[in-house]
């Protein structure tokens, strides 16, 4: 005879740090295309204020992570937000490292 499943009928609530990771991440896709919009704009010839804005970027995500994993801590919460947010911070964590790279190799 198999177990049956248990139903919980309490409702979860997100996770407090999960809200401040998508947040972040929102924050930092936005200043992400800021930057480069900016930068094709300027037909790749983009100021100083351009690349602080795209390092902001690029910082954000990494502390929007940072929030991710910690609100994984956080017991019998959801965690859709979480992952939405890492997933974000991810995708844009990769893409500066790639465009740092290629700017170094030349």
């Amino acid at each position: 005879m198999q177990k049956q499943k248990k139903v919980s009928y309490i409702r979860k609530s997100f996770a407090k740090r999960s809200f401040l990771c998508l947040g972040l991440a929102v924050g930092a896709l936005a200043l992400g295309m800021i930057g480069i919009i900016s930068s094709v704009m300027a037909e790749g010839q983009a100021q100083l204020n351009v690349a602080a804005v795209c390092f902001c970027s690029m910082l954000i995500s990494i502390v929007s992570m940072v929030y991710g994993v910690f609100s994984f801590f956080e017991k019998e919460k959801k965690y859709i937000l979480s992952k939405i947010g890492m997933g974000i911070s991810l995708s844009l964590i990769i893409l500066w490292a790639v465009l740092i790279i290629i700017g170094i190799k030349g």
